[in-house]
Parts: C-alpha cells; structure tokens; sequence
C-alpha cells in the first residue's frame, strides 16, 4: 500500500496548501496591494503640498478616494477581482502622465508607465485581452509625451533643486519597486496554486482510475501493475514474493438477510483491516465483489499466512450490529509465492485454487499448501 499512502500524502498536501489560497487569503493579497496603492498615494499628496503642487494634491485625493472605494469592493465582489487591479493600473497610468506632464522626465514618474506593462500581465485576471489594452494605453501616453516634453520644453513645475529631485527619485523607484515585487509575489503564488490544483486533479483522475471507489483499494487493474513491480525489483531471481487471494465467507447470505447497504459497509471493514495490517511496501485490492488480494515483497509462505492470521483475528473480535442482530463475518484464504521467473498469473491461479481448496475444507482459515 506504499504507493496508495504515498498518494494520500500529496493529496493532503495539496489541501493544505490550497487553504492558504482560499477566499480569505485571496482577499488578503488584493487587500495588501490596494492598501499599498493607497499609503503611497496618501505620501505623494503630502509630497506634492509641501512642494505647493495644488493640481497634483487634488489628483492624489481622487486617487486616495479611489482606492478607499476599491478596499470596500473587496468583499462584495465575489468573482473577478481582477478587475480592481487592473482599474489600478490605469489610474497609476494617469498618475504617472499628469505627473510627468506637469514636472518633466527627471523626477521620474514616466518610469511607472513602463513598469505598469509587465506588472498588468502578472496579474491573472478571466479576461486575457485587458493587459494588452493596459499596454496600449501606457505605451500611446508614453509616446506621446515623449514628443511634447523634451529638454527644451517649458514645464509648469520645473523641479531644479538637486536634493528635491534626488529624493522624488528614490521614492518613485522605490514604489515602482515594490510594484514589481508585488506583481510577481501575487504572480508567483496564483501559478503555485494553479500547479497544485493540477497536482490535485491529476492525483483525482489516477485514483479514479486505479482505486476501487467503495473500498478504497486498489482495482484489478493496477493491482496488476504492483504485482508486475514487486516482481521486477525482487532483489534476485530466487526472492519470492507472496500472493494471498481473500473471500469472505457466505457474502451473499449477509446481502440477502440484511441487505446490500450492510454488505457494503461489511466490504469496507475488511478493507480497512487490509489497509491498517498490510506489511510495508505490501499491496492490497479488492480482485472482485467481495474477494481481495494481497501481494507482499520479499516475503515467504509463512510471511503471508502471518498476515492472514492477523485479518482472521480481527474479524473474529468484531461483531457486527445491525439493529437488533448480530453477526461475524469470517474469511478463507489462499497463499503461494513466486518468483521473478513466475508467470503472475499462474501464482495468482495457484493461490485461488488454495482459496477454493480452503473454501471446501470448512472456511474461515488459510490454506498454503496443494
């Protein structure tokens, strides 16, 4: 069963790491960035008053509004989120060309016009096409204004002291900074998470394809593919491997007298024995209605009996209550080994033929011998 265990591992992995990704933390991640937005915005407004800016001082209270409205959006919207970040690109766009038209290149707001480009296409949004109009619109503005401001043109605001423009630089590269560190931390996360539910579908579909859905264990099918496994990494070709063939005793008089639902949950319990008692690097499955086989690597004729003995025990500790009746359940099974040289299938024939052996030598024991 180490490869069915193996399974649960990753499929429990992937569950725990999509909790981090739930609604919650999803609303986190818009939060952070608006949240961001919004501190950087309310810090170019007292930037731009003490620098007596008034034009851009009103442009950052429309935008301080904007991204109050937008945090608020948050939790309604229950869909595309997206489409916050991408009304934020946008006003970032506004901002960067006012800016930028008012103070000229050297304080370099124009920078975000072309940092908004590859941050737009990291957020993830239903609607591939927005990023392109986004890297449009910054491109056309940038262009734009390229040609109207030039070293010779007559700004408005012209900022010409040094440390002014020193420090307007280093906080719009430290903004355009975190822009970037933010697209791509919200990038990477959304793909890790895509890749995980991928794991998790995949993980699904092998399952459904190799796990019988009542029991749990493995079908016909891939017990097949263990077998051929174990088989082939038999450290010699004299190490045996063991096959046990299970039946449970006169399954369809607990179907007829209590029903198929009670014969269900009989199956499940045994298969749950098999589960907790199989040895390591064992295999279990369930061969057909309410027969099961058991491969065991590296294992003899004793190494298996010892395994049936263990079942046998804990099926005849257990009663079963179905309202006011009780009942045990009891099984017979058949042992042999074999070897890389074996066919599988004839040491899956010998050991049916010791289970039916058992089955005419009054049940509820284990017959390892012809």
């Amino acid at each position: 069963m180490t490869s069915r265990k193996s399974s649960e591992i990753l499929r429990e992995f992937v569950e725990d790491h999509q909790h981090f990704f739930d609604k919650t933390h999803e609303k986190t991640i818009y939060v952070i960035g608006l949240v961001s937005c919004l501190c950087a915005h309310i810090s170019y407004f007292f930037i731009f008053h003490m620098l007596n800016i008034k034009e851009m001082m009103y442009f950052n209270i429309g935008s301080i509004a904007f991204y109050i409205v937008a945090l608020i959006f948050v939790p309604i919207l229950k869909n595309d989120k997206s489409m916050l970040l991408y009304l934020s690109d946008l006003e970032i766009i506004a901002h960067a060309a006012y800016a930028t038209y008012l103070l000229g290149w050297k304080p370099d707001f124009g920078m975000f016009l072309l940092l908004i480009i590859p941050a737009t296409f990291l957020t993830q949004g239903k609607r591939f096409y927005i990023p392109f109009i986004v890297t449009f619109i910054s491109m056309a503005i940038y262009i734009y204004l390229k040609f109207i401001i030039t070293d010779e043109t007559i700004l408005k605001y012209p900022l010409e002291d040094a440390g002014i423009l020193r420090a307007m630089h280093m906080i719009n590269v430290f903004i355009g900074a975190f822009v970037m560190l933010f697209a791509s931390a919200s990038y990477m996360l959304q793909r890790e998470y895509m890749e995980y539910q991928l794991v998790s579908q995949r993980e699904t579909f092998k399952n459904l394809a190799s796990i019988d859905p009542l029991t749990q264990l493995y079908n016909r099918r891939a017990m097949n593919e263990n077998i051929r496994t174990i088989r082939r990494e038999c450290p010699t070709t004299t190490t045996s491997y063991v096959i046990g063939i299970g039946d449970i005793d006169n399954f369809k008089k607990i179907n007829d007298t209590y029903g198929h639902d009670i014969g269900d949950k009989v199956l499940v319990y045994v298969a749950n024995l098999f589960i907790s008692l199989i040895p390591k690097g064992g295999y279990a499955a369930r061969w057909g209605g309410e027969e099961f086989l058991f491969v065991i690597p590296e294992a003899t004729i004793k190494d298996g009996v010892e395994f049936t003995e263990k079942i046998h025990k804990s099926l005849r500790a257990h009663i079963f209550e179905i309202e006011d009746c009780e009942f045990g359940v009891t099984m017979t099974f058949g042992v042999n080994t074999g070897i890389q040289t074996d066919k599988i299938d004839s040491v899956i024939t010998k050991a049916d033929k010791r289970l039916y052996k058992g089955k005419n030598n009054g049940k509820n024991h284990t017959e390892f011998t012809d």
